[in-house]
């Protein structure tokens, strides 16, 4: 792919352990597009983020493709992303198509609907994900600070309502005028765990970590002691 004309570069917050073989697609994919990374080990997602893409405005750099340590992508994926940012002036930023974890449906809202789209060309949406985004820093760099801020809901909590780092920096892009696009032309995968049992029927099943908890607790909240026989 060729970025001469647009400097690029990726960024990423890395947890203290990763998915070795998730990590190795990402490094693949970045290394066969003369990508380069960087990488913060911060705690607070937010901070890092902004930290990065502030010293990226500063550095000069244009596009800034955002990662998830749990995205599996290839390079022709990255490459896709990177041109159909570039190639088109109305797209302020471009997310790939990803699915939720742990259940069905896409990272991004409409309108504040969430559904899958195939419309055979990159749509707009409302809010999307930092999975694998390409953001033009020239659009982000006059947006009030701070760009990643989490909010309580009214009661105070952080369970129903609440407004995630990632939310809030959609919502104040859309303030600010700016657009947001999901390429379904490009879908990537979310790295899933799942428990894999064989059922009281001696059938192999696959379940998410969740769905799993729920069959292993009672009413009360505290897990079932198994129930042992003398094997004969």
């Amino acid at each position: 792919m060729d970025t001469k004309s647009w400097k690029v570069s990726a960024f990423m917050t890395a947890p203290r352990y990763e998915a070795v073989w998730a990590r190795n697609m990402i490094d693949a994919a970045l290394t066969e597009n003369n990508i380069p990374i960087k990488i913060s080990g911060g705690v607070f997602y937010g901070q890092c983020m902004q930290n990065m893409l502030e010293k990226a405005i500063e550095g000069g750099i244009e596009l800034a493709v955002t990662i998830d340590s749990d995205s599996i992508f290839t390079a022709a994926d990255l490459a896709r992303l990177v041109q159909v940012a570039i190639q088109n002036d109305e797209m302020d930023a471009v997310a790939a198509m990803q699915s939720r974890r742990g259940k069905a449906g896409p990272l991004f809202t409409k309108g504040g609907e969430s559904r899958v789209y195939f419309e055979g060309r990159p749509l707009q949406v409302s809010t999307a994900h930092f999975g694998l985004t390409a953001i033009k820093l020239d659009k982000l760099k006059d947006i009030p600070k701070p760009w990643f801020h989490s909010i309580p809901n009214e009661d105070g909590s952080w369970l129903h309502d609440a407004v995630d780092d990632d939310i809030y920096f959609w919502r104040q892009w859309k303030d600010a005028g700016r657009t947001v696009y999901v390429d379904n032309g490009c879908s990537i995968g979310h790295l899933e765990e799942m428990v894999a049992i064989i059922d009281d029927n001696g059938k192999h099943q696959f379940m998410y970590p969740n769905d799993w908890l729920k069959t292993v607790k009672n009413i009360s909240g505290e897990y079932e002691k198994p129930k042992l026989e003398a094997v004969k």
